[in-house]
């Protein structure tokens, strides 16, 4: 039967469903957190830079003294990750009570917006100071 004849297509269920986000995900984008890192690394053309932001995060790697006892302990890339991610986060926000599960979802949702991962550079700087 040719498409005209058929009809106009019926949907069901609802559609705002798909496009809803969970209670923790909207408390999260609209949390001061998020909008702490969104201020602090927008660049003059008020685009969110993942070049400053990892610039940011490696200097801070690079010149923290928990960092170098955690290189010279040989802790994991992830363990140093996510040390530098939460305290750094935790200054750039205020909040020192920042739990484990806060920075990971904050890096979740910057990794939606960014064609790869966030952090891509302050691992591999990790992993040039591991190496060392």
């Amino acid at each position: 039967m040719p498409y005209s004849r058929q009809g106009s297509v019926k949907l069901s269920g609802n559609v705002a469903d798909a496009d809803e986000a969970s209670p923790e995900e909207l408390a999260t984008v609209d949390s001061a957190e998020y909008e702490a890192i969104v201020k602090a690394y927008t660049n003059k053309k008020g685009e969110l830079s993942y070049e400053l932001l990892n610039k940011d995060f490696i200097q801070f790697a690079k010149s923290s003294k928990i960092v170098a006892d955690m290189v010279a302990n040989q802790a994991s890339v992830d363990e140093i990750r996510d040390y530098v991610l939460k305290v750094k986060l935790e200054s750039l926000t205020g909040n020192k009570e920042l739990t484990v599960a806060q920075p990971k979802r904050i890096v979740e949702m910057l990794d939606e917006v960014s064609p790869r991962y966030v952090f891509r550079e302050l691992n591999d700087e990790i992993i040039r100071m591991l190496s060392r």
